[in-house]
């Protein structure tokens, strides 16, 4: 027997090899999985986020015929309330428009600041 034999028995390199490749391939996977953890919580959150403004859509639509018909019936004309609530939200798009550089400032720091409080 070689010293170089009976030193890789005494230390046993194969079997610390072995257990340093398992070891390797357990966080490999481990890492996989927290990814795929994080992802899939995200694609949750966003479905359900979706579907929330899906209904607050639905709500303010609603909530804006029914502000309609109330200028409607209190102006005795079928038409006043939506041309009124179209002119509200023109002026309002105009507003935004004219504004949309301070605005899309202000959503690029917030989406930051959430980016950097998750961890993504």
């Amino acid at each position: 027997m070689s010293i170089k034999s009976s030193i890789s028995d005494y230390f046993k390199i194969d079997e610390l090899k072995e257990n340093l490749i398992k070891l390797i391939e357990a966080k490999f996977e481990l890492k996989k999985l927290e990814v795929q953890e994080k992802i899939e919580g995200l694609i949750s959150d966003i479905v359900v986020k979706i579907v929330m403004a899906a209904f607050l859509v639905l709500a303010f639509v609603l909530l804006n015929i029914l502000l309609a018909e109330t200028i409607n019936h209190l102006t005795n004309k079928f038409w006043a309330g939506y041309v009124i609530l179209i002119v509200v939200y023109l002026i309002l798009w105009l507003i935004f428009k004219t504004q949309k550089a301070k605005v899309e400032v202000i959503i690029k720091a917030k989406v930051g600041e959430t980016l950097d409080e998750g961890g993504v």
